[in-house]
């Protein structure tokens, strides 16, 4: 990826931008994609939710259940997690409250817009994919993508010059449910033709 070394400072400049408006129930420990120097250029790019206890303790994104769930998807669009895809979240840190993971909230999300903005303009990725309702509302908050929290779940849509697929997150909760799977199957299965 011709952008690694830019994307890497991008990074290690985010705690300290946050930490200028946030610092409460956040754990600032570093969770990034471990296969950065292996990922071809314009990349899919993956964005979840935040980063778990789980993914804090591994320091990479989407390596507990819902990122068991994310490796089958991944295996069906038969493209390979390390080398096609940049995972990324709609805010960087883990937010918790009394020990245990939470939602990020809405003023947590309109910060991690200004920084996912700038990391899809580093990346220049070849389609988004949104995973999930707090992916979906943090992208919103970014002005030339506003219209995408109207869109259908499980598509891909054109905004602005950016393909943006908009689906469900993979979490174990909405897994288990028969027909978000069927339909996150569907869309994975079906990835390379939305390129």
């Amino acid at each position: 990826m011709s952008c690694k070394k830019e994307l890497i400072d991008f990074y290690q400049k985010r705690k300290k931008y946050i930490q200028k408006y946030l610092n409460e129930n956040i754990d600032f420990t570093e969770v990034t994609d471990p296969c950065i120097d292996k990922k071809r250029d314009n990349p899919i790019m993956i964005i979840g939710e935040a980063p778990g206890k789980k993914e804090v303790e591994m320091h990479s994104p989407f390596v507990g259940k819902a990122g068991e769930n994310l490796n089958y998807l991944i295996n069906l669009s038969g493209f390979d997690r390390c080398g096609d895809f940049l995972i990324t979240n709609a805010f960087p840190f883990r937010t918790f409250e009394d020990n245990k993971n939470r939602t990020p909230k809405a003023n947590e999300l309109k910060i991690g817009a200004d920084l996912l903005e700038k990391e899809i303009n580093i990346v220049k990725p070849s389609i988004i994919l949104l995973l999930g309702n707090s992916a979906i509302k943090a992208f919103s908050y970014i002005n030339k993508f506003k219209k995408v929290k109207n869109l259908k779940k499980c598509g891909v849509y054109e905004i602005n010059g950016f393909k943006i697929g908009v689906c469900f997150h993979p979490s174990p909760l909405a897994f288990n449910r028969i027909d978000i799977r069927n339909d996150l199957e569907k869309f994975f299965k079906n990835l390379k033709n939305y390129l």
